[in-house]
């Protein structure tokens, strides 16, 4: 059975550290605009429809990986300056592209929240297309991240203000950590230090799957090594709808994974791919977050799926991983959740 690794940049995880203008509106800041997963580009329409748009539109708008289908990582709408006023400018992420005669050189600027609460906004000005395309290529990455971090942040501060109190006060007894589910969401199975949560529908499913073991050695975060360990544990614990069926990760599709810092302090692993149901014919997409926490000696390993048939599911996989990803191990013992 092939396994195939994929080491790719932590497009998910890197923040890039520019000159902000914290506040180019003034007075106090409304809520973002636009649907979640959206990207505003404010370029000409000349620009838009030729090579310069492709340009934008096949890097922001490529193949979200990890998914069973076709979808990508941003929805895009164009707008010219000309229509760039009071209510386009609320918008959550925005690139503005300006192509200046004048400009002595390409320049990128990057805008926190200039008009609306958690907004960010990349401005490139570059005198001909030639520029445009260096400074894009050499950045695009990095505003990946903070676009993508950006969205995945807003859905945890929507779920820390309506987090469900008992499975907070679970996580954090038991298991020393504060992660916050939103509403809807219930406990299937906590046994031997293995949670299994979801929130079910008629025509979907979302959940996440915890468990922990001590840290031995660094072999525990080989990719191999992960996804055994895994998979033993969906095994056991995790059936499927018939007799002799279970939940396991699909070993025969190509999966991503990035080493990084967890909360900038903790070295963790994260892998995305499919999952299926051995034996059946159920599937979808995961992600997967395996983290050491050094001050507990322990590794955590934190699974948010997707179940939904028929259903696009780039938003319903980033709810579950903005879910993961709320997990806090360094914490102040009165902290609690924002709706108390």
């Amino acid at each position: 059975m092939k396994r195939l690794l994929t080491l790719v940049s932590s497009i998910l995880l890197g923040v890039l550290l520019f000159s902000a203008c914290k506040d180019m509106g003034g007075g106090k800041l409304q809520s973002v605009s636009g649907t979640t997963n959206e990207l505003l580009v404010v370029m000409p329409k000349n620009l838009w429809d030729g090579a310069m748009g492709d340009t934008v539109r096949q890097f922001f708008g490529q193949e979200m990986t990890g998914l069973p289908q076709k979808e990508p990582i941003f929805d895009m709408i164009n707008l010219p300056f000309s229509n760039f006023e009071k209510n386009a400018r609320a918008h959550r992420s925005i690139l503005i592209v300006s192509i200046k005669n004048d400009a002595d050189s390409a320049s990128l600027s990057y805008y926190d929240s200039p008009w609306a609460r958690s907004q960010k906004i990349f401005k490139i000005t570059a005198p001909d297309a030639e520029a445009f395309y260096r400074i894009f290529d050499a950045n695009k990455i990095k505003m990946m991240g903070v676009y993508l971090k950006a969205e995945r942040d807003r859905l945890i501060d929507v779920y820390k203000k309506t987090a469900d109190s008992k499975i907070f006060q679970k996580f954090k007894d038991e298991y020393d950590m504060l992660i916050y589910f939103p509403g809807g969401y219930v406990v299937n199975k906590d046994t031997n230090n293995f949670v299994w949560i979801s929130s079910e529908t008629r025509r979907n499913s979302r959940g996440v799957i915890f468990f922990e073991e001590p840290y031995v050695s660094q072999s525990q975060f080989d990719y191999h090594v992960i996804l055994d360990r895994v998979n033993e544990e969906l095994k056991e614990y995790i059936p499927g709808p018939l007799d002799s069926t279970w939940m396991a990760l699909d070993m025969n599709i190509p999966m991503t994974a990035a080493q990084y810092e967890y909360d900038g302090k903790h070295y963790a692993m994260l892998i995305k791919g499919l999952w299926t149901v051995e034996n059946d014919f159920m599937a979808g997409p995961f992600v997967l977050n395996v983290v050491l926490d050094q001050k507990s000696n322990r590794v955590i390993y934190m699974m948010g799926y997707v179940y939904a048939p028929d259903e696009e599911k780039r938003n319903k996989l980033r709810q579950v991983e903005s879910i993961i990803f709320s997990m806090k191990l360094d914490y102040q013992e009165n902290e609690k959740i924002d709706n108390q």
